[in-house]
């Protein structure tokens, strides 16, 4: 997997608890910490849009579950037709 190199500025007490962690794990570094750390930001912000997507009055335009429809049918006949060509 490709790494970036950045810099960021951290609490000074949360960064003695990413050291105090660190020391106390051995093969873990500040570096797993923080990948951790945005792994489970990035889940949170998924979470908070699917509720946003599925909130009421959330629905998406017609035009779009036509799309859904038209893809849902289209692998229904190839998982069951498999001979026979998408409409």
């Amino acid at each position: 997997m490709a790494r970036s190199k950045v810099s960021v500025t951290v609490d000074e007490g949360l960064l003695k608890a990413v050291d105090k962690y660190v020391r106390g794990c051995e093969g873990m570094d500040r570096s797993k910490v923080f990948d951790y750390a945005l792994r489970l930001w990035l889940a949170e912000q998924q979470g908070i849009a699917m509720e946003e997507q599925y909130a009421p009055g959330g629905d998406p335009p017609p035009e779009e579950y036509e799309a859904w429809r038209r893809i849902r049918n289209a692998a229904a006949v190839r998982l069951f037709w498999p001979d026979k060509t998408p409409e």
